[in-house]
């Protein structure tokens, strides 16, 4: 039997684009991104987002026959993959509503074709290996309502599970995650060949910063291969990321790095910014490079030694990054919930809806071997706070004011870490993680502290000069005048500002009414803001 083709580029529903798109709309965009060009982007996979978002039960099915349509094979040289709702955060019943849209979808294309066109689903949020083991369960439980109701297949391994991990402590525990994992399928009966499991970049920034988020997942590319090794189980990690620095840098002009930054991943998200804000010409550049570079791509390996500095790392720049999150966290969840809803999402704060959690610093500081940074970090966590925004509203919230997040702790970070461990130890970070230079000059052009300065305590603000002096002494990013267009953003952030202020209850006026016009000029520069800088958030 042939082995089953490993996609390179998976096309997402992510609302991190200046470009709104409906539900209405997506089943064509998926199509034509799974269309080879010249009529379409020459993607792999499709994500159908089913994950705090107002996806149609059927759009996995139109998705499915409008490929077949066209004479696209799914299932074997393009593929669509559900995100279904995690059972925990968003309710049983509608993950098992994805899941029944994933049957029907085989059925149809059973039908047309003689062979099932979905055969894998992600599950977000995974936190254990018992989670995972449990929705196996309810999957096997959906495929054999199938086989009694409608005759389909009664293979358990007919619909696989790929777990997505996106917190820093269970990214760091991912060996161990997906071993039990596979242990519970033997005990299942199950014969587990080969393991995609995803790796997120933009909640691990929200919630421990830009940088501890890239090393958290090099450490579990790594991991995942030395299970390979261990098990005999073939391991394809997907990452998911953006096109800005703080949610992973995937955009055209920084492929290379993330390609060697991350080396082993075999699967790359596509997201919506690239492909509307940095064009259809530049995404299928992007696509033809990484499914040259992805499939050969020998992949990341630390030593016990190598590992283990790397987790030290993680917990400076965790600690760094924290003692400004969380003095600012309720501004910028403030301001993300006027940012444009760029798809049909459901509300962060909602009987459906659902808030993303507190960072756990203490579950972090248990697997550090540095037991002075252990406590340190452990000292600053916070039981308390607002709700916290997803990823890209807080990405957008922080831009909007001149504030990026990717400076945030990271300055004050290589600090420490040539401090506490040394200057070899600096220049090992510095030389294996390839985009940093790249991914800080992007964000610094942004920078425009004197206007984020009348949202954010005078601590951020203290904290935020800091970092950029030293980011620009240890990366050697040299100041230069802003070009015109970096002076046209922050002419548009001036601009903006008072009506921001009052928008969220900072101005010397009541808060404005969402009808108000002072809301819909705002929304409008944001996605102005947002078009400059390629991607919302």
């Amino acid at each position: 039997m042939a082995q089953e083709r490993i996609p390179s580029t998976m096309m997402t529903q992510h609302p991190d684009s200046s470009t709104y798109v409906s539900v209405q709309e997506e089943p064509k965009e998926a199509i034509f991104s799974l269309t080879s060009p010249p009529e379409g982007l020459g993607l792999e996979e499709a994500m159908v987002d089913f994950e705090g978002k107002l996806t149609p039960y059927q759009q996995t099915s139109q998705i499915v026959l409008g490929l077949i349509n066209k004479g696209i094979a799914v299932g074997e040289d393009v593929f669509v993959t559900p995100r279904v709702p995690s059972g925990i955060e968003e309710g049983v019943f509608r993950q098992l509503m994805a899941l029944m849209s994933v049957v029907e979808s085989n059925y149809q294309a059973e039908k047309r074709t003689g062979r099932y066109a979905i055969k894998e689903v992600i599950l977000p949020m995974a936190r254990s290996a018992d989670e995972i083991i449990s929705v196996r369960e309810r999957i096997i439980d959906v495929i054999n309502l199938a086989n009694k109701e409608f005759g389909l297949s009664k293979d358990p391994e007919s619909i696989r599970l790929i777990p997505l991990i996106e917190t820093i402590p269970q990214i760091l525990q991912v060996g161990e995650i997906l071993e039990s994992y596979l242990e519970g399928c033997r005990e299942m009966g199950l014969t587990t060949t080969k393991v995609r499991y995803m790796l997120g970049l933009s909640d691990l920034a929200l919630t421990y910063g830009m940088v501890a988020a890239a090393l958290a997942n090099k450490v579990a590319i790594s991991d995942g291969y030395e299970l390979s090794r261990k098990t005999g189980v073939a391991i394809y990690p997907i990452m998911g990321g953006g096109a800005l620095p703080f949610r992973g840098n995937f955009s055209p002009q920084n492929i290379d790095n993330i390609i060697k930054d991350f080396a082993g991943v075999r699967t790359l998200t596509i997201q919506s910014a690239l492909r509307y804000d940095h064009g259809y010409e530049a995404t299928t550049e992007v696509a033809g490079r990484l499914a040259g570079a992805l499939p050969k791509a020998e992949p990341l390996r630390f030593g016990a030694d190598e590992r283990e500095v790397l987790a030290n790392m993680i917990g400076v720049f965790v600690k760094n990054y924290l003692s400004s999150f969380y003095d600012l966290m309720e501004v910028a969840a403030k301001i993300s919930d006027i940012i444009p809803g760029q798809r049909d999402r459901l509300a962060r704060k909602s009987d459906v809806g659902y808030a993303r959690d507190l960072p756990h610093p203490d579950e972090l500081a248990k697997l550090l071997s540095d037991k002075d940074l252990a406590k340190e970090i452990r000292g600053i966590k916070r039981e308390k706070g607002p709700e916290l925004p997803r990823a890209i509203s807080f990405t957008a919230s922080l831009y909007s004011i001149g504030l990026p997040p990717e400076i945030l702790g990271t300055g004050r970070g290589l600090k420490e870490i040539e401090e506490r461990y040394g200057k070899e130890a600096l220049k090992w970070l510095l030389a294996n993680y390839h985009g940093l230079k790249d991914s800080l000059t992007f964000a610094l052009r942004f920078v425009h502290l004197k206007n984020a300065s009348e949202f954010l305590p005078v601590s951020v603000i203290a904290g935020a000069e800091e970092d950029i002096t030293l980011i620009r002494e240890y990366l050697g990013i040299v100041q230069r005048e802003k070009a015109k267009e970096d002076r046209l953003y922050e002419t548009i952030l001036e601009t903006m500002k008072p009506m921001l202020k009052q928008l969220i209850g900072l101005g010397k006026d009541t808060i404005v009414s969402d009808e108000g016009l002072e809301l819909s000029l705002v929304k409008e520069w944001i996605l102005r803001l947002a078009k400059m800088r390629g991607s919302l958030g």
